[in-house]
């Protein structure tokens, strides 16, 4: 039962467009005031501006463009950055009974580099209790191991019994233990994911409680005292008489 979840590229962009947007809103609104104004003067006014209102309005307009191609220029590149580290960092992952949430949390320069820095969530599907969406968020009621660290550090392998981290001081140590995981929803439908954890969780735990019900009766039968002297009797050496 494997399955992983990435993230829709387009929620991301259209998030930083919007901030990109609510940034240059004050030049914009300063440039339609100039405008209105060079309008009012034009078709209403009987005199012509002064000299000195055509020079603002130049350099208003002149800073206002300025300022617009600066914002959006950086804007553009940080949300490429941002785009792609989610696009690797950033994933709902069921691994047999194990389930991984990673999510991209900031980029910064260090050391001559860009690093990237994810939050991760180890949980073990029969610790789930519950999973919901709430507004942007999905969130996981669950006992799980959380990490903050830099993504590179956070290397693992799948296994059947969860993940074996490459630094192995991760794998018994490191992370904090928390009892809820909520990561932002950057995917297609998070409705659906939420109702698969939960699908997923609910098989766990029936196969578990089976195999505990199996192991149970296993144990009554090992500790019948008549079926254990039956059998003793059946298979019990010949006694050997010696003269």
């Amino acid at each position: 039962m494997k399955k992983t979840f990435h993230v829709n590229e387009k929620i991301i962009s259209a998030k930083y467009n919007r901030r990109l947007f609510l940034v240059n809103l004050p030049s914009l609104s300063v440039l339609v005031s100039l405008l209105a104004i060079v309008l009012i003067f034009s078709v209403f006014g009987n005199a012509s501006l002064p000299e000195a209102m055509y020079r603002y309005i130049f350099y208003g307009t002149y800073f206002c463009v300025l300022y617009s191609f600066v914002t959006c220029l950086i804007g553009s590149v940080i949300a490429d950055i941002s785009v792609k580290a989610h696009k690797k960092h950033t994933y709902i992952e069921i691994s047999d009974s194990c389930l991984i949430l990673s999510q991209h949390s900031c980029t910064r320069f260090c050391e001559g580099r860009l690093r990237s820095y994810k939050k991760l969530w180890i949980i073990d599907l029969n610790d789930i209790e519950d999973v919901e969406c709430l507004q942007n968020s999905i969130v996981i009621t669950a006992k799980a191991r959380y990490f903050d660290q830099d993504a590179d550090w956070l290397g693992y392998v799948r296994t059947e019994n969860g993940v074996d981290f490459d630094n192995w001081w991760y794998n018994s140590n490191g992370g904090a233990t928390v009892h809820s995981a909520e990561i932002t929803d950057y995917y297609t439908s998070g409705e659906r994911i939420a109702q698969r954890i939960r699908l997923c969780s609910e098989k766990i735990s029936e196969r578990t409680r089976k195999r505990e019900e199996y192991r149970r009766r296993m144990l009554e039968i090992a500790g019948n005292t008549n079926h254990k002297r039956g059998i003793s009797d059946k298979y019990k050496p010949a006694r050997r008489k010696f003269r």
